[in-house]
């Protein structure tokens, strides 16, 4: 029975086939090696409008040969499949239409490609929305660039002949790159707005940066960076690397996180907020009652625009990047030192394993969880003190600092950590990595005379962990 079930199918799906061969119509391969000739003939009309529009012309034309023609990835169904937008982008070309002028509310595709320090070659697709009043001469706009979640397949986008919620009221050139994998690479990004400029009068005091979930670990980490590029942020729903916060003081934020995010703990937007308050930064924070990890369909997008608009780029000195300041060599890690551990006061949770990702954030919930209970928001990073021999870590979190003192001795799920002395050096890679550099470390230090207790407390720096370029302190607390 099994092996006629499997004839019937094979049967079947070759009559689907012959019949797919037999209806020139149904042969996507052809249509669309018939759509690329079209667009490539019509490359001559790209300066027909003027140099405003020539520029999104020939981003536009090869956009449909580098990524339409894939039914396998079908788009969504408020987009244009992809063939009835080149036909119809070719159709106006050849009667001397300007398409894009005839529909200035769309989003347009475009396709985006450079060459990166290092000889790499990065190709990408992208949206663009075009202000009202474009093109007007002499004239510069804003832009806001909005930066996707992991949810996005780079090949997953179309033409859509007008943007269903359009929150900038046609004030500004909005963009969305398109990534194929992530996370986002910030030379791709630098390179990816470099063109931009060079391409749209946009006004490089007026330039924004959003983003969601990877999206906003990636506006974060691009705005640390690259600080002196933008005139606001707003991340949303994501984490950011706070003891580099002095980096932004300069550029304010407007922070978003909803109240029940259990894919990013809204705890990590909590410390980049305190940590720019620390600093003197100007920002804004919205933590939204009752929504998950993704924005709600509701969310006043227009005030964020409005709020964008009253912000322009400081030509202020940027200020300099803790991160060159912790001594990592070329070898990835800090010549080791003796330091002073103050007592640290807060909650801690049971033993989890260092490569359980669930247990892990899951432990982080229960520990910010203590904060927002008591209406404070979290002011310090989560510690892991590790057992290297069984790869275990117990996390702790400290009070915050606006946590009366008083309210702490009667808290019975308070622990303590006493004050003394710790091995510390910075390292660069992998945390197994470090936990190997440690065994050295303590060698060497047991050479000079020095008692390390055989724990390791490690803080997380960085965004991307157990990346080789995953930033941790490590410290070996002496006897």
């Amino acid at each position: 029975m099994r092996h006629l079930l499997r004839a019937a199918v094979l049967a079947m799906a070759g009559l689907v086939s012959s019949l797919l061969a037999a209806d020139p119509a149904s042969d996507w391969q052809t249509r669309h090696d018939q759509l690329v000739a079209r667009l490539r003939a019509l490359a001559s009309a790209e300066g027909h409008w003027g140099s405003a529009w020539q520029p999104i012309y020939r981003a536009a034309l090869p956009w449909y040969e580098r990524w339409g023609g894939h039914p396998q990835h079908s788009v969504d169904d408020w987009m244009s499949p992809p063939e009835s937008y080149a036909e119809e982008l070719a159709g106006a070309l050849e009667h001397g239409r300007n398409f894009f002028a005839e529909n200035s509310r769309a989003l347009i595709p475009l396709a985006f490609s450079a060459k990166l320090a290092g000889g790499r070659t990065v190709e990408a697709n992208y949206w663009l929305t075009l202000p009202a009043g474009f093109p007007e001469a002499g004239r510069k706009f804003p832009l806001v660039i909005g930066l996707h979640g992991s949810g996005w397949l780079g090949h997953k986008i179309s033409f859509v002949r007008q943007a269903r919620k359009d929150p900038t009221g046609g004030r500004v050139f909005t963009v969305t790159p398109i990534d194929e994998a992530g996370p986002w690479q910030i030379d791709f990004l630098n390179a990816y707005l470099d063109e931009l400029l060079r391409i749209l009068p946009v006004d490089p005091d007026r330039v924004y940066l959003e983003g969601h979930s990877l999206g906003a670990m990636a506006t974060w980490e691009w705005a640390l960076d690259n600080p002196g590029r933008f005139a606001a942020i707003s991340p949303r729903a994501g984490r950011g690397e706070p003891y580099r916060a002095p980096r932004l003081a300069n550029v304010p934020a407007w922070v978003i996180h909803g109240a029940n995010d259990h894919v990013v703990l809204n705890g990590f937007s909590d410390q980049m907020v305190t940590a720019l308050e620390a600093c003197g930064g100007r920002v804004r924070y919205s933590v939204l009652p009752g929504v998950e990890h993704n924005m709600p369909d509701d969310l006043d997008e227009g005030q964020v625009v409005d709020w964008y608009l009253r912000q322009t780029r400081s030509h202020d000195p940027v200020p300099a990047d803790p991160r060159d300041q912790l001594g990592i060599t070329p070898a990835g890690f800090s010549p080791w030192e003796i330091v002073v551990d103050p007592a640290l006061t807060g909650w801690k949770s049971g033993a989890v394993s260092m490569t359980d990702h669930d247990a892990w954030s899951h432990a982080a919930q229960l520990l910010f969880d203590h904060v927002h209970t008591r209406s404070e928001r979290v002011d310090s990073p989560i510690i892991m003190q590790i057992d290297p021999k069984s790869s275990q870590a117990i996390l702790w979190l400290a009070v915050p600092k606006t946590l009366h003192p008083a309210s702490q001795p009667s808290d019975a799920t308070l622990a303590t950590r006493p004050g003394g002395h710790s091995l510390r050096f910075h390292f660069r890679g992998p945390t197994n990595d470090a936990l190997a550099h440690v065994a050295q470390v303590m060698a060497e230090a047991r050479a000079a005379g020095r008692h390390p207790r055989d724990e390791v407390w490690l803080t997380p720096l960085s965004l991307w962990f157990d990346t080789p370029n995953y930033l941790s302190e490590i410290r070996v607390p002496l006897d």
